[in-house]
């Protein structure tokens, strides 16, 4: 039993320094750990804006997709810590060495925690007061992604999530997905479009899958023809849609559009 607790403590230590060494991130004073979790060759969403109802469920409006090395925490602290002071305790980490915000949102901005928690986190233990929550999405240049959310639970403590993405997908093209979302999604399709800063056109890569009507190609030509006549005429100066079929890579997904800048 002796020599069974030496080689499983053994592990645990080595799990636990690897993990903190990939974050990098010292956690808030008394923090207590209270779960972690780790995989290899993960599919992931990263959130790039707040969380809405989308269909009979929730989403952010905009992700990116990705496979990778998952690495995630949960972290407690107790009630007497000031929510501000938490994150930007970890903020101020997160854009050392040249990391980029992706997205950054504080309070209602950011949707309802409810959602975030339940439906995208799938974790109850970061429900908490929508005015309350945190989320912070950066990415270095060796395309790691750290995504940090934070709330207060109503029983008063600080619940603190922190996930880590290193992109394991092979590098075969430049692109640079700014955003993707459901190719059938019209109403966020156009908000998206239509919000895209003076001048800056897009291209949206949009995959599909066959039928037993419709050949993966023939159903991408449909999917592409109903976007363009939901966006309207004035929109579709803006955007040009690129079928992939079913050639894209699986983080692209199946029945989705990615878009990337198109540089100016």
């Amino acid at each position: 039993m002796v020599k069974f607790r030496g080689i499983l403590c053994s592990l645990l230590l080595a799990s636990s320094a690897s993990f903190a060494a990939l974050l990098d991130i010292e956690p808030y004073r008394d923090a207590q750990l209270v779960k972690s979790y780790s995989k290899a060759e993960e599919l992931v969403e990263i959130p790039l804006s707040k969380i809405r109802r989308a269909g009979s469920g929730w989403e952010p409006e905009s992700v990116i997709r990705l496979k990778g090395d998952y690495f995630s925490s949960l972290y407690k602290v107790n009630r007497n810590a000031l929510l501000p002071d938490v994150y930007e305790h970890y903020r101020e980490q997160m854009l050392l060495d040249g990391r980029t915000v992706l997205f950054e949102c504080e309070s209602r901005s950011c949707g309802s925690s409810n959602a975030w928690a339940n439906n995208f986190f799938k974790d109850y233990l970061l429900y908490g007061a929508d005015q309350s929550q945190y989320l912070l999405v950066v990415q270095n240049q060796q395309d790691i992604y750290q995504v940090l959310y934070l709330n207060r639970r109503g029983a008063g403590d600080v619940m603190i999530r922190l996930d880590e993405v290193k992109s394991t997908e092979a590098q075969d093209t430049e692109l640079n997905i700014i955003a993707q979302m459901d190719v059938r999604d019209i109403p966020r399709i156009r908000r998206f479009i239509n919000d895209l800063p003076s001048g800056q056109n897009v291209v949206g890569f949009v995959t599909s899958e066959k039928s037993n009507i419709f050949s993966a190609i023939e159903a991408g030509d449909r999917l592409i023809s109903e976007v363009s006549a939901g966006i309207g005429e004035r929109l579709q100066s803006r955007v040009r849609f690129i079928n992939l079929a079913d050639l894209g890579r699986e983080a692209l997904g199946v029945n989705r559009i990615s878009f990337v800048y198109v540089r100016r």
